[in-house]
């Protein structure tokens, strides 16, 4: 090779990674830069100025998280991270104000000390303190194995069409037929049928997933004519239809709308979701879009009449983010308890046992506290929300944060960074899960779990069944 041609090469390499590298520093600096902002924004707006040395120690560490990302664009890290942002610094700048939660939250009439508002922010910081250092050791430690890659097999689709069908009208029969589906939450009648709600959750996430799986065929599997293509979309309107049906903005928990159909909008952008572009989607989310479906899926309101309620200005009071006042409520109502030595976490890990087979189980500790809450009129429903490391700590006292985040670090990292699957090139467990995260931290975890569970293992037969190894 001349030494032209030679310096041609390196100028081209150059000019191709000089961008890359470019955009992987301004997602770097323009995570950092909200985490830092947002932050000192809130902290000189706060009512109470405990707020500050209250979440400065959380705050660092999720400074810390998020600027060892390294992407371009928005990964379930970012997620994660900015819930354990939101939740845990910024929603006590936001609502705390000497010893009372400003919010409409369920204890927001209830008076704390200090000492029990410390001790809660206290359980976040080990929580994530012992994540971050498990997240670090996993990383250097273990070795990165290389991504399993998958394609749809070209008899998938009416596999996956047929599956959309009979998981839909499973759904609609152990839901207690198609009427009481499209009601409002408020209007629904609910079953105490045990066996049913577990078997509908199971048709729903083999539902969500033949619908995530046909979604990729739409948009990766090549149309070789005129009439394939046809009968891909006609396949594709039919299961998103089913799907829209069973879980549509009137008739289905707001969590549950965003775990059906976010990684399905992920599928169709190919994952690719700028950092700038993930805050501000997640900020109009919080301040809009879930108080929306909050009105929408529990009452039956029209989005025209949600829409009159949403107050844009919210930027410094987000509604809804009540997760540090029940852990704080929390130690409230463990005062008079001893430790419960892993049997709350057991009833976590073994969620999917009916009690009718284990009469011993322990309860849900949110809905217990929710019990309470609501005999007294406080809370409308004693379906609350409860951070995992709560019942870490009423298992065995900070100890047990310690080693709950110790076990959910290691298993996500390992399973997420370590040893990922890509269908098509895509990590389809990765937007399952990104799209779940909100509410498996606001939590209860023992209670939301089920449906992610099971759209993991249906997403894990299906991929070996209906693909092959790329």
């Amino acid at each position: 090779m001349s030494v032209a041609a030679d310096i041609r090469l390196r100028d081209s390499a150059h000019a191709l990674s000089e961008p890359v590298g470019y955009r992987l520093f301004t997602a770097r600096s323009a995570r950092l830069t909200f985490f830092i902002g947002y932050y000192i924004l809130n902290v000189l707006f706060a009512a109470d100025t405990f707020v500050a040395a209250l979440t400065f120690p959380s705050f660092l560490l999720c400074c810390f998280n998020v600027s060892r990302i390294a992407g371009a664009y928005a990964t379930v890290e970012d997620m994660l991270w900015l819930l354990m942002y939101v939740f845990f610094v910024i929603a006590p700048c936001q609502t705390l104000s000497f010893g009372h939660f400003e919010n409409e939250g369920p204890v927001s009439g209830f008076f704390f000390t200090n000492s029990e508002i410390a001790t809660a922010s206290a359980i976040i910081f080990i929580f994530l303190l012992f994540a971050t250092v498990t997240t670090v050791l996993v990383r250097r430690l273990v070795p990165t194995a290389a991504p399993v890659q998958y394609r749809l097999k070209d008899s998938a689709l009416p596999v996956l069409l047929a599956l959309s069908v009979i998981a839909f009208s499973v759904f609609v029969v152990f839901q207690g037929g198609l009427g009481n589906v499209l009601a409002d939450r408020y209007s629904k009648e609910v079953s105490d049928d045990a066996a049913a709600g577990i078997l509908a959750t199971s048709a729903l996430a083999l539902e969500m997933v033949a619908g995530l799986l046909i979604c990729v065929y739409l948009k990766c599997m090549p149309y070789r004519t005129s009439t394939g293509r046809a009968v891909v979309i006609i396949s594709s309107v039919v299961a998103f239809g089913l799907l829209l049906v069973a879980q549509n903005p009137f008739n289905t928990a707001r969590f549950y709308f965003i775990i059906t159909w976010l990684p399905i909008i992920l599928v169709l952008i190919s994952g690719k979701v700028g950092i700038k572009t993930f805050y501000l989607s997640v900020l109009i989310g919080l301040i809009v879009v879930m108080p929306m479906l909050n009105l929408t899926t529990r009452s039956g309101a029209s989005l025209a009449e949600a829409a009159e309620t949403v107050d844009v200005s919210s930027v410094l009071t987000i509604p809804g983010l009540d997760v540090l006042d029940m852990l704080v409520y929390e130690l409230r109502y463990l005062e008079l308890s001893d430790f419960f030595w892993g049997t709350k976490t057991l009833g976590i890990l073994f969620f999917f046992v009916p009690r009718g087979l284990w009469s011993g189980k322990e309860t849900v500790l949110a809905s217990d506290m929710g019990v309470v809450l609501a005999d007294l009129g406080i809370a409308g429903t004693p379906n609350l929300s409860g951070f995992v490391a709560g019942d870490f700590y009423a298992d065995l006292g900070m100890a047990g944060v310690a080693i709950g985040a110790v076990a959910i670090s290691f298993l996500l990292t390992f399973f997420g960074s370590k040893r990922a699957v890509l269908v098509h090139g895509m990590d389809l467990r990765a937007f399952i899960f990104m799209a779940s995260v909100p509410i498996l931290v606001r939590g209860s975890l023992g209670s939301v779990i089920a449906l992610t569970f099971v759209e993991m293992i249906a997403l894990a037969v299906l991929t070996r069944v209906l693909c092959r190894r790329a």
